[in-house]
C-alpha cells in the first residue's frame, strides 16, 4: 500500500518550461487523498515558491525544501536548521573568491542575492525563489536562519569545486549536484532524506509505503530511505543506477504518468 509520495520538482515534476499538465495533476491528486496518500514535494527549492506552484492544494501538501532543510506540513513548519553565523561567514568568504561561480543565501524569511552578481544569474534566481532580496552583505541580513547555498558553478569546474568545498569545509555544510549544472551547499545530515524522515515519523508511515521520484544527486538519499524509486530518463547514470525503477523525462510528464498507473 502506498500512503505517501515524494517527488523533487526540477528535472523530474516540472517540465523544461517549468509548467505541468495542471489537470492531469488534479486527478491523480484527488485520487491519492481518496486513497489516503499524502503528497511531499520535496526540492532544492525555496518553500514559498514549492507553495505557489500549487495554488489550489498548497495548504494541504507537505514540503521537504532547501534540500531537506525546512519540513513543513500543512503550514506547520515540524523541523528547520541553521548554520552559525561564523560558518556563513566563512562560506561567503570562500565563494567570493571563487572567479565564476554566483550564489544565493537561502534564509527562513530571504533568498540573498549579493548584489554584485551577473543579471543573468539574478533573473535566474525567480525560476526557484518567490522571496528574493539583493544585499550588499549576505552576513549582514536581519535573518536568524540561514541555511542553505545555491551555486551557479562551470560545468567543468563541478567536481573540482564540489571536491574542495566538502574537504575543506567537512562537518559543516556539504556539496551536492541538484541538476542543471547547479550545486547546493547544505548542512550535514540535512537531506531530502532526514526531512522525510520527519514527516513519516509524525504520520507514523513507513518507508516501505513511501514512492520517491527524482533525478538529481540531491535525491539518492530519497532512493535510499524509500522502499520504491523511480529515477527520471534525464538524470545522470549514477542517479538512474540507484533507482527501483528508470522511467521517462520530465518533459514526458513521466511522474504524473506513473502516479496515474498507481492511482488512478
Amino acid at each position: 500500500m502506498i500512503r505517501a509520495v515524494a517527488t523533487d520538482i526540477d528535472g523530474t515534476f516540472l517540465r523544461q518550461d517549468r509548467t505541468f499538465d495542471r489537470e492531469l495533476f488534479t486527478k491523480v491528486y484527488n485520487a491519492m487523498r481518496q486513497q489516503g496518500a499524502r503528497l511531499i514535494i520535496a526540492s532544492g527549492d525555496q518553500y514559498y515558491f514549492l507553495r505557489s506552484l500549487f495554488p489550489d492544494q498548497a495548504d494541504d501538501l507537505a514540503y521537504v525544501a532547501e534540500n531537506g532543510v525546512l519540513t513543513v506540513d500543512r503550514n506547520e513548519e515540524i523541523a528547520c536548521d541553521r548554520l552559525a553565523p561564523a560558518d556563513v561567514q566563512r562560506v561567503t568568504s570562500y565563494l567570493d573568491e571563487l572567479a565564476g561561480v554566483e550564489y544565493c543565501a537561502s534564509g527562513r524569511r530571504y533568498a540573498y542575492v549579493p548584489a554584485r552578481s551577473s543579471d543573468r544569474f539574478k533573473q535566474i534566481i525567480p525560476n526557484f525563489y518567490t522571496r528574493v532580496k539583493t544585499v550588499t552583505d549576505v552576513n549582514a541580513v536581519a535573518d536568524d536562519f540561514i541555511f542553505k547555498f545555491a551555486l551557479n558553478v562551470p560545468h567543468d569546474r563541478q567536481a573540482a569545486i564540489i571536491r574542495d568545498i566538502n574537504n575543506r569545509f567537512k562537518g559543516v555544510i556539504r556539496a551536492t549536484a541538484s541538476g542543471y549544472g547547479a550545486v547546493d551547499l547544505i548542512i550535514p545530515g540535512m537531506d531530502k532524506s532526514y526531512g522525510l524522515k520527519q514527516l513519516l515519523d509524525r504520520w507514523q508511515v513507513s518507508p516501505d509505503e513511501l514512492v520517491v521520484f527524482g533525478d538529481g544527486e540531491n535525491d539518492l538519499e530519497m532512493f535510499d530511505l524509500a522502499r520504491t524509486s523511480y529515477a527520471m530518463a534525464n538524470a545522470p547514470a549514477n542517479v538512474q543506477a540507484a533507482a527501483s525503477q528508470v522511467i521517462g523525462t520530465n518533459n514526458d510528464q513521466a511522474v504524473l504518468q506513473q502516479l496515474a498507473k498507481l492511482f488512478l
